[in-house]
C-alpha cells in the first residue's frame, strides 16, 4: 500500500455522536505526516524495507492507541458532563417542587386564616343579633309590664270610681227613700 504524507495530513474522518475531536485528529495526522515524510524515500526503503514497515506499523498502532485513548477521554468527559447536567436538572426540579410546596402551604394557611376570620365575623354578627333580640325582648317585656301596670292602675281607679259611685248611688237612694217616705206620710 502506497501512502504519501499529504494523504495522511489531508485525511478526513466521519464524525459520530461521541466521535473524535476533528482538530485534535487533524493535528496528530499532520504530526504523523511530518514524521512519515522524514522517513527514508523509496530508494532508502529498499535498503531497509523491514525496518521502515515495522516502524510504520508501530506508529499506526500508536496513533490508534492515542485515538482510542482520546475517544475514551471524550466519552468519559461527555458522561461526566451529562451526569452534571442531570444532577443540576434534578436539583432544579427539587428546588421547584419545594418552592411549589411552600406556595401551596402558604395558600393553605391563608385559606385557613380567611376561614377563621369569616367564622369570627359570623360569630360576632350572630352575637350582635342575639344581643339585639334579647334587648328587644327585654324592652318589649318592660313595655308590656308598664302597660299592665298602667292598665292595673286605671282598673283600680275605675274600681274606686265605681265603688264611690255605688256609695253615692246608695246614699242617693236612701235620700230618695226618705224624701218619698216623708212625702207619703
Amino acid at each position: 500500500m502506497s501512502i504519501t504524507s499529504e494523504e495522511i495530513a489531508n485525511k478526513e474522518f466521519l464524525v459520530g455522536l461521541r466521535g473524535y475531536d476533528k482538530d485534535e485528529v487533524r493535528t496528530f495526522l499532520q504530526t504523523v505526516a511530518a514524521a512519515f515524510a522524514s522517513q527514508p524515500g523509496p530508494s532508502e526503503a529498499v535498503a531497509a524495507p523491514v525496518t521502515g514497515m515495522s516502524n510504520l506499523g508501530g506508529q499506526i498502532e500508536a496513533i490508534l492507541a492515542t485515538a482510542n485513548g482520546e475517544a475514551e477521554k471524550l466519552r468519559a468527559d461527555a458522561d461526566a458532563a451529562a451526569a452534571r447536567v442531570r444532577s443540576e436538572a434534578d436539583a432544579y426540579a427539587e428546588s421547584t417542587r419545594a418552592e411549589a410546596e411552600q406556595h401551596a402551604n402558604e395558600a393553605r394557611q391563608q385559606l385557613t386564616s380567611a376561614q377563621d376570620e369569616a367564622l369570627g365575623l359570623v360569630a360576632d354578627a350572630q352575637g350582635r343579633v342575639d344581643k339585639m333580640i334579647e334587648s328587644s325582648r327585654i324592652e318589649a317585656q318592660e313595655q308590656a309590664q308598664a302597660s299592665v301596670a298602667h292598665l292595673t292602675a286605671q282598673i283600680a281607679e275605675l274600681t274606686n270610681a265605681r265603688n264611690s259611685s255605688k256609695e253615692q248611688l246608695g246614699d242617693l237612694r236612701s235620700k230618695i227613700d226618705k224624701v218619698l217616705s216623708l212625702t207619703e206620710a
